[in-house]
């Protein structure tokens, strides 16, 4: 059910409710639980560093592409990797910042909030 959730783009809490409202901006809430995303200033920026993985398992794949198929000069292989990291970040923006929720919400739990 969690992996659902994370695919979906769904709340860490209740798994129901959406993390983003539009591209790039995030509800503060859930829209179904009312948990607060954000716990505390700075709190995403733990999700950089899921994003890093993230692009380690963008650009592997491309550069292994490119070396089987075309074997460019190392500019190629710059090249494929900034447009491969350009198509993707919204992607990863999204899911990195959803699955540090996800991964936090399991090593630390939160109560349910007042309703």
């Amino acid at each position: 059910m969690r992996f659902q959730a994370i695919l979906r783009l769904k709340c860490s809490h209740c798994c129901q409710g959406a993390v983003f409202r539009r591209p790039f901006v995030m509800h503060r809430t859930c829209g179904h639980c009312g948990i607060v995303f954000e716990r505390e200033r700075g709190y995403f920026m733990m999700s950089v560093f899921v994003g890093y993985v993230m692009c380690f398992f963008v650009v592997i794949p491309v550069m292994v592409g490119l070396y089987l198929t075309i074997r460019p000069s190392m500019n190629g292989y710059l090249i494929g990797a900034v447009v491969a990291l350009v198509l993707a970040i919204p992607l990863i923006f999204h899911y990195a910042r959803v699955v540090w929720l996800h991964l936090d919400e399991l090593m630390d739990p939160r109560p349910n909030p007042p309703t």
